[in-house]
């Protein structure tokens, strides 16, 4: 007979209940015996009876199996486990490598690791600039930067974190750098003149750096921000939101970016190693995969700090990690402990903050973004502090996916899913209608309209603006409709009205107020995604032909006429079309690319390439794909059904482009893909291959210059290379052209260019040459004059910061893709600005535009999730020929009447 379970007695500690209900869940699963338990579970028949026996916690595992062996629900499990292990979680030892909540420190330096080339590139200005600005957003790590990166790089400097008397702070601490004075006396010295700042420094300690924290709440004491900008060696650092309050003081700025997966494993790996610790690799690649790239690292110390209380002798284990709970604990305990401690009114407010901060996918699926709040500053600092809203330059967001996770907000979010789907709208078309410059055609009526005016507290002030406009745009709308009904009723005697009612001649709408109305309904057809809108612009346009008409007949012309991907392709899958737009990569469900032929109006599927293959470069003839490990491929493209594989590329080698016919192809040689994340190491190098037998590329030697590129293009034939390389230390870019032959000459003078370079586009008969500038966006385009220097023609801005990707046509034309806005402009060689000739907010994705000579038309990613490309036409003469030689331009009698009434028919072929 089996033996009894020890009894627990009184349950009157958290440890014992929990062990309590451990054993009334195994209860009420019929009460299984341990050994039946051990075969469910994979664990001992003794490991499973002392996880229910209350004298310590037992492993989250251990506990997890019994819970599932017992057929029990392991969320609530999992978050009963970890507060029981908060309380039960060993103090901190002495030497922990990690700082935990709180920033590096002074004493930390030996520790702090991943930001040596950035306290580089600081420490040079310093020596050059009399005043350098760091720039970083909230959680970038500024504090620890100063404290442990850059003061003890330098041979003399203080830390100073102004407050509200920012003077005296820096008195303060000059006091305890300076002999024989006192924090009081310097103050009193420097109310009296900020310059004594300057002089006393010259005089005491002339290599003396003042390193300024938290710089941005200094920055309305004058007589502060006076004295310190007058002193030989300062680095001040600011929040990226108050970036704009710093542009007046002309110093050095040094924008503070997020680490990538080579420097944040060392600040994961190094401190540990400092102590004779090891790091499991497990718990490596999950913090690089969740933080890498993004301003987390505050999250990453507070998960290591965790890990490091639930080590296995001095190893950093997965199963310690997995106790800890991951960055998603840490955010959930940081958020429940932060609402909790807002009183009534500021957690209404805090709510409001986190709603604003989501939006929601077409398939309800929640993502983070990016929003400007007009709300209290306090309670966004408060959030920035507490590590759960991240403050940038484009205004505040989610400081991590895993708040999204946090059970609260989850359930808020499903709480106001409605309404969060109605604001996710309004926020897009405000932007739309921004982007449009103010078009009244984009502002909010109808149903659209009611709907946004119940949102209420959802509205910032600018989405209530936007909602008064258009409340007050449709009321003179409807006023200006009544008094023309009126005028005519008073004018016309009744017998004529009459006459004119039989004769469906009645116009009580106006030509302007017709069109517009056609013009809302195409909108909305587009909307809806439903057919006839090029219908309905026609009608707009013929009857009131304004910019806006032309403008809304384009896009509902290539939203009639879109070429989906039907089938096969997964929802928002990755699109490369080749060039002339006759083929086009597509990603299947499963995550393998399969080629298509792409006609005037619709998509064929072709065959598919390896398993997990996707393409990264397509050219007419030649595709690269990259397979699951990260290794490049090349490929033979005949067709969209004759697709043949050549020869893996180098086991490092990463594409950067491949010329348009297929003859070469530049890239990078070096980095590993440890994890999936590409790690650059010293080795990395530029490599050209020649593809005339392209089953064995054949590599050609590079000048030592090129070597370094950091960006290339190739001309459409190959024959030309552009490269940019990047000089930290002057923040130039320099562009370099190559004839690309048995020999490498120089094809046109170096253009430098001040900024970094992010990409580079040649034309296809090498005219033309894009240029991309990073972090602006901004696109130049510049003439390319045989054996001379290249000529600037155009200069392409936008609203958004994005990557832009470009193409040209053979007649001179220019298109830009930056996310969701599609912009075409006309080139001129005689020095005359360069004309817009379309600007479409809402379609791109992200994706490189394709013009098609023979279809004049450009191919566009579709802005919805589901893969289509849309084709653009320019010309609306052509679009108007087109539907009325097909006999698609004309309404039905019941179309017209449904949403015109008895308004006469407006004729829309043969008008011009």
């Amino acid at each position: 007979m089996p033996r009894g379970e020890r009894p627990l007695g009184p349950e009157d500690t958290a440890l014992l209940k929990f062990a309590g209900d451990l054993r009334r869940l195994r209860d009420h699963a019929g009460k299984p015996s341990y050994r039946e338990l051990a075969r469910r579970a994979n664990y001992s028949p003794t490991a499973l009876s002392d996880a229910a026996g209350g004298r310590k916690l037992p492993s989250l595992a251990l506990t997890l199996a019994f819970v599932r062996a017992c057929e029990g629900d392991p969320a609530p499990w999992t978050r009963r486990w970890r507060e029981l292990a908060a309380e039960h979680a060993l103090p901190l030892h002495p030497n922990t490598p990690y700082p935990g909540r709180e920033p590096f420190g002074e004493d930390d330096a030996k520790r702090f690791f991943g930001r040596e080339c950035l306290v580089e590139q600081i420490v040079e200005s310093t020596r050059t600039k009399p005043l350098t600005v760091l720039v970083g957003a909230s959680g970038a790590g500024r504090t620890s930067l100063l404290a442990a990166g850059l003061k003890p790089a330098l041979d003399d400097a203080v830390v100073i974190t102004p407050g509200e008397n920012a003077l005296e702070d820096l008195a303060a601490a000059l006091a305890e750098v300076f002999e024989n004075t006192t924090g009081e006396q310097l103050a009193d010295e420097f109310r009296q003149d900020p310059d004594h700042v300057r002089l006393r420094i010259r005089q005491h300690r002339p290599g003396l750096t003042l390193l300024v924290d938290d710089f941005e709440q200094a920055l309305d004491q004058q007589d502060f921000v006076t004295a310190l900008t007058r002193c030989p060696h300062v680095v001040v650092a600011v929040r990226a939101d108050q970036r704009d309050r710093c542009a007046d003081l002309g110093g050095h700025e040094i924008v503070i970016e997020p680490m990538s997966a080579d420097q944040l494993r060392r600040a994961i790996t190094e401190p540990a190693a400092k102590i004779g610790a090891t790091v499991e690799t497990a718990v490596i690649a999950r913090l690089v995969a969740d933080a890498a790239n993004q301003h987390a690292l505050p999250l990453v110390q507070q998960v290591l700090t965790e890990t490091w209380r639930r080590k296995r002798g001095m190893t950093l284990s997965q199963a310690g990690f997995e106790e800890a709970g991951g960055i998603e604990h840490v955010v959930a305990r940081a958020a429940t402990g932060f609402f909790e401690g807002l009183d009534e009114d500021d957690r209404r407010a805090a709510k409001r903050v986190f709603l604003r901060l989501v939006s929601l996918q077409r398939n309800g699926i929640a993502q983070r973004r990016t929003r400007r709040l007009d709300l209290d500053p306090r309670l966004l600092g408060l959030l920035a502090k507490a590590r759960l809203v991240t403050l940038t330059e484009d205004g505040a967001e989610l400081a991590h996916d895993a708040v999204l996770r946090w059970p609260r907000l989850t359930e808020w979010i499903d709480e106001e899913r409605e309404n969060l789907g109605t604001h996710q709208q309004l926020v897009t078309a405000i932007e739309l209608w921004e982007a449009s410059e103010r078009d009244p055609l984009a502002l909010y009526r109808g149903a659209r309209l009611r709907k946004a005016k119940d949102l209420g507290d959802f509205l910032t002030v600018q989405e209530r603006r936007f909602v008064d406009i258009s409340a007050r745009r449709e009321t003179r709308r409807s006023t200006a409709l009544i008094a023309v009904m009126a005028v005519l009723l008073a004018l016309v005697p009744g017998t004529v009205v009459y006459a004119l009612a039989n004769e469906r001649k009645l116009t009580e709408l106006h030509d302007r107020e017709l069109g517009g109305k056609a013009i809302s309904e195409s909108e909305a057809l587009m909307e809806q995604r439903q057919p006839y809108a090029d219908k309905y612009a026609l009608v707009g346009y013929t009857v009131n032909p304004s910019i806006e008409a032309e403008k809304v007949l384009r896009l509902a012309n290539a939203v009639t006429h879109g070429i989906p991907f039907t089938g096969t392709p997964a929802d928002n899958a990755s699109v490369q079309v080749a060039p002339r737009g006759e083929l086009a990569a597509v990603t299947d469900e499963d995550g393998t690319d399969r080629m298509w032929s792409l006609d005037e109006d619709r998509a064929l599927p072709g065959k598919r390439f390896f398993d997990r293959h996707t393409v990264v470069k397509l050219a007419e003839h030649r595709a690269v794909t990259k397979d699951a490990t990260g290794r490049q491929h090349l490929w033979d493209v005949k067709s969209a059904n004759d697709i043949t594989y050549l020869t893996a590329l180098d086991d490092r080698f990463r594409v950067m482009d491949i010329s348009a016919d297929g003859s070469r192809v530049a890239g990078k040689i070096g980095g590993v893909d440890e994890f999936g994340l590409p790690t650059p190491d010293s080795t990395e190098r530029t490599a050209l291959y020649d593809l005339g037998d392209p089953r064995h590329p054949r590599p050609l030697p590079l000048p030592a210059s090129v070597r370094d590129a950091g960006t290339m293009a190739l001309s459409y034939d190959g024959r030309e290379l552009a490269t940019g390389v990047w000089d930290a230390t002057r923040s130039t870019t320099t562009l370099e052209f190559w004839n690309v032959g048995g020999t490498f000459t120089s094809a046109a003078p170096p253009l430098p260019q001040n900024v970094y370079v992010r990409s580079l586009t040649y034309s296809s008969d090498g005219r033309w040459l894009a240029v991309e500038h990073s972090p602006q966006g901004i696109v130049q385009v510049w003439q390319r004059v045989p054996s001379g220097a290249p000529v600037l023609r155009a200069t392409v801005d936008s609203v958004t910061r994005s990557n832009a990707h470009v193409t040209f046509t053979d007649d001179g034309r220019v298109a830009v893709v930056r996310e969701n806005i599609f912009e075409v402009q006309q080139l001129y060689t005689s020095g005359r600005p360069a004309d817009r000739l379309a600007y479409v907010t809402g379609q791109g994705r992200g994706v490189q535009p394709m013009y098609r000579p023979q279809y004049g038309d450009f191919l566009v990613r579709s802005g919805a999730d589901n893969p289509e490309l849309l084709p653009y036409v320019l010309d609306a003469g052509r679009i108007i020929k087109k539907m009325c030689e097909k006999d698609e331009a004309r309404l039905t009698d019941s179309e017209w009447v449904k949403s015109f009434g008895e308004v006469e028919r407006v004729k829309v072929c043969g008008t011009r």
